[in-house]
């Protein structure tokens, strides 16, 4: 097998990627991001190609991204995107997103590997975790300390703005996709009247939104460090983050 260290996806902004604002709208940019993990990873049989039969998938855990400027409709996108290591039941993984020579945004990534079964965390094996070549080229990662960050939600008095969760939410694994969390930020940060496009964006998640669900709430708080919000339901916080 080719030793495919680095993926590289080519695309265009199509028109339905585009928000009021005529830029690539928050799920749209993370749905590029995570269309260049998984075809990564479908290369070394650790992506989404294999799930049915191996009965286990990775599922992002922490989330740290710099962005210099949204992407517009019908730009030429470039995401590149490598992994930085794979230790036990840990995949770090690193994206940057060009348009042409002009670096758009910068991310570090946590993912976990789970048994979809007991919908616990499972050790990646040997053979898959020293087959994944690690990549960059010496370039170092957007967040070297990404393992180690931690947020602080919101008080339980902030503002919540309610979403309802739709059909498409739900992805493969059984749950609602990550990508669909920034869409819920992005609806409750317009909702109150906050920029809709933030430059820096933190997220944690803390666990899924399971299939039956039918609504969520995004909680916002301004802090020292930012815009902190949580999403979260009757089980609890599902995701903490904070945006500047």
């Amino acid at each position: 097998m080719p030793n495919h260290a680095e993926y590289i996806l080519e695309t265009s902004v199509r028109f339905a990627e585009v928000d009021r604002d005529q830029v690539m709208a928050l799920p749209a940019i993370f749905q590029l991001l995570q269309e260049a993990a998984i075809r990564h990873a479908d290369l070394f049989g650790v992506g989404a190609a294999g799930l049915a039969e191996r009965g286990t998938s990775w599922v992002l855990n922490r989330l740290a991204v710099g962005i210099d400027r949204y992407p517009r409709r019908d730009e030429a996108l470039r995401v590149e995107t490598w992994s930085t290591g794979v230790r036990g039941f840990r995949g770090f993984r690193e994206f940057r997103l060009f348009c042409g020579e002009e670096l758009l945004l910068s991310a570090s990534s946590l993912w976990l590997w789970i048994d979809l079964r007991t919908r616990t965390l499972a050790r990646v094996p040997e053979e898959l975790a020293v087959a994944f070549p690690i990549g960059g080229d010496g370039r170092p990662p957007y967040r070297p300390e990404l393992e180690k960050l931690r947020i602080t939600a919101p008080a339980g008095q902030a503002p919540a703005v309610p979403v309802t969760l739709r059909y498409s939410d739900f992805d493969a694994n059984g749950h609602v996709n990550n990508t669909a969390f920034f869409d819920f930020l992005q609806t409750a940060l317009a909702r109150q009247g906050r920029g809709p496009h933030p430059r820096r964006l933190e997220l944690q998640f803390l666990r899924e939104i399971p299939l039956g669900a039918e609504a969520a709430e995004v909680r916002l708080e301004e802090g020292e460090a930012g815009t902190a919000f949580a999403i979260g339901g009757p089980e609890g916080a599902y995701a903490v983050g904070v945006v500047g």
